[in-house]
């Protein structure tokens, strides 16, 4: 079921007895989890008509307990089973009872999984939720509709923004609406009585991403200012980051270079080639990739890949420790 489908549902308040939600997108799951609720309890009976269970520690037995209780004041009532992992394993005995559950569901309950970080390569076992109610799974929203998405919270402010000031806006947060939000607050805090949102105000305000700080420290690299690279790695150690996130994200940025090369000879636009990053990147971010690529050769691309996962795989045995390998590995970029 895609999220259009359930918004359908929702409007209609068609829903269905249960639900499975996943994803990376968080803010617009938890959206979505309070429009159902909005929709099937009366204002002021929420207590008595909605049940949450959090944590691997979830008996299914009182989960099932609540979804028989009928609801009070109200026609329907929701229980939200948040993070309890009793879909991850086919063999488990909650897995189990769930699904002899599911065969003979009360028609008043609306029962909701949440997991946020559900392994996708579980997902046959979603087919017992599937065969009566719904899975959605919350992914990024395509960077167009982030970009709207923005354009319309300034809109509803009575804010202007420039379109290229929102594309700057989500390449320094990254694509997660929930990051967005809290920087859209401290934008409009920071606005005060002003209008008109400027390059200044986002610089002021806005947090860069750490994979924003990451990709600037190789645009750096790219540039061959050594200094202010290693002054980004510096501030990414002092903020404690994940070594080995920074070095992937290192060898990321590689791979997005390599990626827009060969695809580039290959005839493709830089439109098509968009489709092809992990979520869609507008044209000009593309395009200045595209220019990047051509000051490096592929041997050179794949030979410093290979060279980051060799520190990667030095640092899970621990021939080294994972901030010398990301310093060993930025200064090796830097010789280039």
């Amino acid at each position: 079921m895609t999220v259009e489908e359930l918004n359908k549902q929702i409007k209609s308040g068609n829903l269905k007895s249960v639900y499975f939600f996943y994803g990376e997108e968080q803010y617009l799951l938890a959206n979505k989890v309070d429009a159902i609720e909005k929709k099937l309890i009366p204002p002021g009976f929420e207590d008595f008509n909605r049940f949450r269970f959090e944590g691997k520690k979830t008996e299914i037995e009182a989960v099932l307990e609540a979804t028989e209780q009928f609801p009070q004041m109200a026609e329907k009532k929701m229980v939200i089973v948040k993070n309890s992992g009793f879909l991850n394993n086919a063999t488990t005995r909650e897995y189990k009872r769930l699904k002899e559950a599911l065969e003979d569901f009360p028609s008043y309950t609306c029962l909701i999984f949440v997991e946020d970080n559900f392994d996708k390569k579980k997902e046959k076992n979603l087919k017992i939720i599937e065969d009566v109610g719904g899975v959605v799974a919350f992914d990024f929203l395509p960077i167009n509709r982030v970009e709207l998405w923005i354009e319309e919270r300034f809109s509803k402010a009575e804010k202007m923004i420039a379109p290229k000031d929102v594309s700057y806006l989500v390449n320094l947060c990254g694509p997660s609406l929930g990051k967005l939000q809290l920087q859209l607050q401290k934008l409009m805090n920071y606005l005060g009585e002003r209008n008109k949102v400027t390059r200044e105000d986002i610089d002021a305000v806005v947090d860069k991403s750490v994979e924003y700080r990451i990709y600037d420290m190789m645009d750096h690299v790219l540039q061959g200012r050594a200094q202010k690279a290693q002054e980004q790695m510096k501030f990414l150690k002092d903020t404690k980051e994940q070594p080995t996130m920074v070095l992937g994200l290192l060898m990321g940025k590689l791979s997005e270079l390599l990626l827009c090369k060969l695809l580039k000879e290959d005839g493709l636009s830089p439109q098509e080639i968009g489709e092809y990053f992990d979520f869609r990147r507008p044209a000009f971010v593309v395009n200045k990739t595209i220019q990047e690529s051509k000051r490096y050769g592929e041997p050179y691309l794949k030979r410093m890949l290979q060279r980051g996962l060799q520190l990667d795989a030095d640092i899970k045995s621990g021939k080294i420790d994972g901030w010398t390998a990301a310093e060993v590995y930025l200064a090796e970029l830097l010789k280039k």
